[in-house]
């Protein structure tokens, strides 16, 4: 798999985990998730990730406080895609 492949599988999974939190009326999401999720497809579909000054606009809360497994795997994953494509795509 090529890395602009693997990149887009993992917006997709990041796309699903956000979508699940956002569905399930336990979860506080603030409705920030919402935005995020939004602009998180906008910019898979623009491709947006393959330019130099593109990054994640995470909601301000999310890592911040008391958040459940399933937003702590959410933040981990946004992680992991950050430090791939700046390995990846910007040699970084």
């Amino acid at each position: 798999m090529n890395p602009e492949e693997h990149i887009e599988q993992m917006l997709h999974t990041i796309i699903e985990n956000a979508q699940s939190i956002i569905n399930d009326q336990g979860k506080q999401s603030f409705g920030s998730l919402e935005y995020f999720l939004g602009h998180i497809r906008e910019y898979r579909d623009e491709k947006q990730y393959l330019t130099e000054d593109w990054q994640f606009r995470t909601p301000r809360w999310l890592g911040e406080y008391g958040n459940t497994p399933e937003e702590e795997e959410l933040l981990a994953d946004i992680y992991r895609l950050q430090a791939y494509i700046a390995e990846k795509l910007k040699g970084g």
